[in-house]
């Protein structure tokens, strides 16, 4: 016999609860009884009524009244208190419990509300199950189904009717008048029917899929569940299911593959990978790109946190950062890390920057792990690239006003220093030979020519001094040197040499690449107080990409390298970036000026090379500079010391601010063959020569002077006489012989201006202190015959 549904109209008196059942639902209101039934109790005892009323009886009704709309729990509450106060409002002739508990009432009380409450619990038990089903049933979001087999009688619920599109009240004839009549989509009605066929034949447990209905013109997603109840044989005597429409869900879940789908894409398309670990269940996600950016083989797979930290390949040290700051994280309150650290990538270091973020429960706890990985490896270079070149940059400018001042110096010296040269020359050549005059002027020659170098060495590391550039031997050059250092060597030092740069040469002076090579020959000895050897290469290269040294950068060509090493301390890492600043060394006091590597650097930039520096403590240093290749060099021939050239009565515009000097090279000209005229102010030589322009033959001037230049004497004697021949001497060039004019063009050495540009050019231009050879070339040059040369 079938058995009677309850329809939701059946139901509806199970709606209306009784107000012991719903004073059993509210848990604080039912407890809530107790005390105030027994307050209620106390407040009669004491209105007027009271004397005649029974205080023992009325805190028993209390307890009855809190059990029977509250339970057995609220009862015993009212029971407790009533045994509580009760001594309190009347005398009893017996011992309190505690002095203030009426055990014997107390008891009483205790029975009767557990008796009273125990039964109201389960009477409201019974209307609450009730109740509960009924709103079950109302609040369900579920249609559901039940199909006698017998007699092909099927009952359908109204929210099954409403989902699939059925008028209320809706009537089949049977099982199979449903199936048809409800709008599944084509594709899905045979994988139902399947799925019904399988569950009736007993190949499934519940009938449970997932299908389209087409209502209103619109698709919509429903989920279906039942199960057949069957006889003693195994046949099937009822179906009953549920249906829900779940459109929302599928909704929801398509959203969310497409949102993954365009995640994926957005994380591909940004070169970045992703991991996620869901920290309760400790399951780990990894993308491909992520594993691929790492250097993991494609298809690996971390099941748990675990396992990531078994087999990452994050710098060790970077992962003890990581790991500290995101404990760090979890014990706080924050939700965002960010952090750069290094991956070790088929034996390379790969730097990756990690965004992460955290989800928290409500109690604060991390729940949930996610970030990003993306190779900055690129980023990390330049950066380093561009700190590296600001260093140089900061270097060079140390460099430069360093050479500014060492100019300056030089310069002043060196009108002191011509003055005891030139007198010191004139007067040795009038000494008897072998007299003690002549050996003293002999000694003071020796000192100044000691001065003289000291100059130059100034004057090369403020690249002021005045050389002409042209193609230097340079192995001829290093051979000198080793020639040299050889002589000196300590006993316990060897040298070992291999030159094969052959002719090869590179533009520039033989002086300041014979200083190169003698700076760090002599330093490299001295960095080997122990004994040692000092290897010294020389060989041809060819670099074919743009490099960048230590000091300064080269691109592609040949080059003339040369390479000085040594056996000794070495240096440590951090004293490399500072071995070419100015007076810095790290050699004992008195042994060392600081001087020789920051001359190196100088004569290395502006020969246009660069200078590479490996140093490890213990072992040794070594030093490679890198000189352009300027074709080769001519072998010498033998040179014999000729004549001084002299002069034929020309007439000599001599100019300089230092009287003794200027008085020098009038007496050194007179004794050429020349009729010097001298002044010591460039202003009153200007004056003479503006008074009578062609009463002179020359033009020799300093550059250097307080009143006008001998550039912008120059400028004004060329603008009279466009041919006058000018011979330019000074000590240190620094700004002003670079200068065209006013208009502020740069001049090289040899007079060079950039095209377009009016220039002042000198002839000759001679470094100070000058010999009697110097001056006497110098003039014999510009006398010689200039073709091409016309007045203007």
């Amino acid at each position: 016999m079938r058995p009677k549904l309850l329809t939701r109209k059946e139901l509806s008196p199970a709606k209306t609860a009784s107000l012991e059942e719903r004073v059993m639902q509210a848990g604080a209101l039912r407890y809530a009884l107790a005390p105030a039934w027994v307050l209620l109790a106390v407040l009669v005892y004491l209105s007027p009524a009271g004397p005649i009323l029974s205080l023992a009886g009325l805190f028993m009704f209390a307890v009855i009244a809190a059990a029977w709309f509250g339970g057995a729990g609220p009862g015993l509450v009212a029971a407790v208190l009533a045994a509580f106060a009760l001594p309190q409002l009347i005398a009893v002739t017996y011992p309190l419990l505690g002095g203030f508990l009426d055990l014997p009432r107390f008891i009483a009380f205790s029975v009767v509300g557990l008796v009273v409450g125990w039964g109201s619990s389960r009477r409201a038990r019974a209307l609450r199950d009730q109740e509960r089903y009924a709103r079950a049933m109302d609040a369900s979001d579920d249609g559901f189904w039940d199909w006698i087999v017998a007699d092909d009688t099927i009952y359908t619920s109204p929210r099954l009717l409403e989902i699939y599109g059925f008028a209320h009240g809706t009537r089949f004839a049977g099982r199979d008048d449903l199936v048809a009549r409800i709008p599944f989509h084509p594709e899905d009605r045979p994988l139902l029917l399947r799925a019904f066929m399988e569950h009736f034949a007993g190949k499934t447990v519940r009938y449970d899929v997932e299908a389209r209905v087409i209502r209103d013109g619109e698709t919509r997603w429903v989920h279906l569940t039942g199960i057949a109840a069957r006889d003693p044989s195994g046949a099937v005597v009822r179906w009953t299911g549920t249906v829900r429409d779940v459109t929302e869900r599928k909704r929801a879940e398509e959203a969310l593959r497409e949102s993954e789908q365009r995640y994926e894409l957005a994380m591909a398309a940004s070169e970045s990978g992703y991991w996620d670990w869901q920290v309760p269940t400790n399951t780990y996600v990894v993308s491909p790109r992520a594993y691929e950016l790492s250097g993991y083989p494609p298809g690996t797979k971390w099941v748990n946190r675990d396992e990531y930290r078994a087999r990452i390949n994050m710098h060790p040290e970077d992962f003890v950062r990581w790991e500290a700051a995101r404990e760090a994280l979890f014990a706080g309150t924050g939700d965002r890390l960010a952090m750069e650290v290094r991956y070790i990538v088929r034996g390379e270091a790969r730097w990756h920057s990690l965004q992460a973020i955290c989800r928290r429960d409500d109690t604060g706890k991390v729940i949930r792990w996610t970030g990003s990985t993306t190779d900055v490896t690129a980023r990390k270079l330049a950066e380093q690239e561009l700190k590296t070149m600001e260093r140089k940059l900061r270097q060079a400018q140390q460099l430069e006003s360093m050479g500014t001042l060492a100019g300056g110096i030089a310069h002043d010296f060196n009108n002191i220093l011509g003055a005891i040269l030139g007198y010191g020359e004139m007067a040795l050549r009038d000494a008897p030979k072998g007299s003690r005059l002549a050996r003293d002027l002999d000694s003071i020659m020796v000192a100044g020519e000691r001065g003289r170098a000291l100059v130059e060495r100034l004057l090369a590391f403020s690249r002021s001094a005045v050389g002409e550039r042209v193609p230097v031997h340079v192995e001829r050059v290093v051979r000198e040197v080793l020639d040299l250092v050889s002589g000196k060597l300590p006993p316990s030092v060897t040298v070992q040499a291999r030159l094969d740069a052959g002719p090869a040469a590179v533009l520039g002076d033989a002086t300041q690449v014979h200083q190169v090579v003698a700076n760090l020959a002599t330093n490299a000895i001295q960095a080997m107080p122990a004994g040692g050897t000092l290897r010294v290469e020389l060989a041809i290269e060819r670099v074919e990409a743009p490099r960048v040294g230590t000091i300064g950068a080269r691109g592609p060509g040949e080059y003339v390298v040369l390479t000085v090493a040594d056996t000794g301390a070495g240096m440590a890492p951090e004293l490399i970036d500072r071995i070419f600043d100015p007076f810095f060394t790290t050699k004992e006091v008195g042994t060392g000026t600081g001087l020789g590597l920051s001359l190196v650097h100088g004569i290395v930039t502006e020969l246009g090379g660069a200078i590479d520096v490996a140093s490890t403590p213990g072992t040794g240093s070594t030093f490679i500079v890198y000189m352009p290749r300027s074709g080769d060099a001519a072998e010498p021939g033998e040179e014999k010391e000729a004549a001084l050239a002299r002069g034929d009565g020309q007439r000599v515009l001599v100019v300089d601010d230092e009287e003794p000097l200027m008085q020098l090279a009038t007496r050194i000209l007179a004794e050429l063959g020349y009729v010097p005229i001298g002044f010591s102010s460039s202003t009153a030589a200007l004056a003479a020569f503006r008074a009578d322009p062609e009463h002179f033959d020359a033009l020799v001037t300093d550059e250097r002077m307080p009143e006008m230049s001998g550039s912008a004497l120059i400028r004004e004697v060329r603008g009279m006489r466009s041919t006058m021949p000018v011979v330019l001497m000074s000590g240190y060039l620094g700004a002003t012989a670079g200068k065209a004019g006013e208009s502020g063009a740069s001049v090289d050495v040899r007079g060079v201006a950039p095209e377009g540009v009016f220039a002042i050019v000198a002839d000759e231009v001679l470094q100070k202190p000058l010999s009697a050879r110097d001056l006497a070339t110098g003039l014999a040059r510009v006398f010689a015959p200039r073709a091409g040369r016309g007045d203007t």
